[in-house]
């Protein structure tokens, strides 16, 4: 590490309580190909007691930013998810508490403070603390429903927090979600999130998302209309012209259809495939939705799948209301 580096470092604020002590925390970063970003990620977190970059064989500049901050740098094979290994390596930390930061994040330059008062004041009643989330695309950060405040647990006694291997899904905080606290914004801090360049990014990276995706693979547990009641939910959810301008409407379609497509994908690897009612879905095209109807859209769905599921366990129930269901149609005209 240069001198010129290693005094920046040692200039940083310390996060301590106030009692004067300092607060003896470890930073885990996960990196792949991420020198974009990590450098304003690792400046960021020059508070922590220790730092440790977990890099999936990057082969641009990652690891060389890392080294220039003294992280320790451990190896990891390339995966489709981070979420997936985060458990494995949580362990490396030495301290306490561990704070997680994933290389195109960052907190501010008073995270130090925030922190040290944060375990200061509640770590007697609680193990683990929910962050808020800026995000952004290009140079707009999203205030939308949905996207702010999109907390996150990344802050956590060690041994108490387990990732899934899944995309975008919490932790489970193992101490119970009694021992969780939500951070309140806008006084709190804050992790800032510079998720995409603009919406050919986002596009690209939620279909990656999806695709390499874990799905249940038990038939008895699908429903499409289950995945079409989420797509109408993400409508209702995401939409804010407010705050957003036409931004919010733009998301609001893609994550919607992301539901589809998840619902298909999810579909493709059942055996055997239930039927998959498609038609239900064209609506979503719709893109002046009115809220309030896709979250009716949403419910009526969701009550559905719930019905359908309960039938699905009768089958002789179930057959014996789609023959009861085809002779009415028959006397309306309506065909079978």
């Amino acid at each position: 590490m240069s001198p010129r580096v290693r005094s920046s470092i040692a200039a940083g604020a310390v996060a301590t309580r106030s009692t004067g002590s300092p607060v003896q925390i470890s930073a885990i970063v996960h990196t792949r190909d991420s020198e974009a970003t990590l450098d304003r990620a690792l400046r960021s977190l020059r508070w922590v007691s220790e730092l440790i970059v977990v890099d999936m064989e990057s082969g641009d500049g990652t690891r060389e930013i890392a080294t220039r901050y003294g992280a320790r740098i451990l190896t990891a094979s390339p995966a489709p998810r981070v979420d997936g290994i985060r458990n494995r390596y949580l362990t490396e930390a030495s301290n306490e508490w561990v704070f997680v930061l994933d290389s195109d994040e960052s907190v501010a330059a008073d995270a130090a403070d925030a922190v040290g008062r944060l375990l200061d004041e509640h770590a007697g009643a609680f193990d683990a603390f929910a962050i808020p989330r800026f995000n952004r695309i290009g140079d707009h950060v999203l205030r939308g429903s949905g996207w702010y405040p999109d907390h996150q647990i990344r802050l956590f006694r060690r041994g108490t927090v387990e990732w899934s291997d899944t995309t975008h899904q919490p932790p489970r905080v193992v101490t119970g979600l009694n021992r969780l606290l939500h951070l309140t914004p806008p006084d709190c801090l804050h992790i800032h999130h510079r998720n995409y360049r603009d919406l050919r990014e986002f596009i690209e990276r939620q279909a990656a998302y999806a695709i390499n995706d874990r799905y249940p693979t038990d038939p008895a547990g699908f429903s499409f209309s289950d995945a079409l009641a989420r797509a109408y939910g993400e409508l209702a959810e995401r939409r804010a012209d407010a705050v957003d301008g036409d931004l919010s409407q733009a998301l609001a379609m893609i994550m919607a259809w992301d539901q589809v497509i998840r619902g298909l994908l999810h579909w493709e690897g059942l055996e055997p495939r239930p039927p998959l009612d498609a038609s239900a879905a064209l609506p979503i095209a719709v893109a002046r939705l009115d809220p309030q109807v896709a979250s009716r859209r949403s419910r009526v769905l969701r009550m559905r799948a719930q019905v359908r599921g309960r039938l699905n366990r009768h089958p002789k129930l179930f057959g014996a209301l789609r023959e009861m269901r085809r002779r009415l149609r028959s006397v309306r005209g309506e065909g079978a």
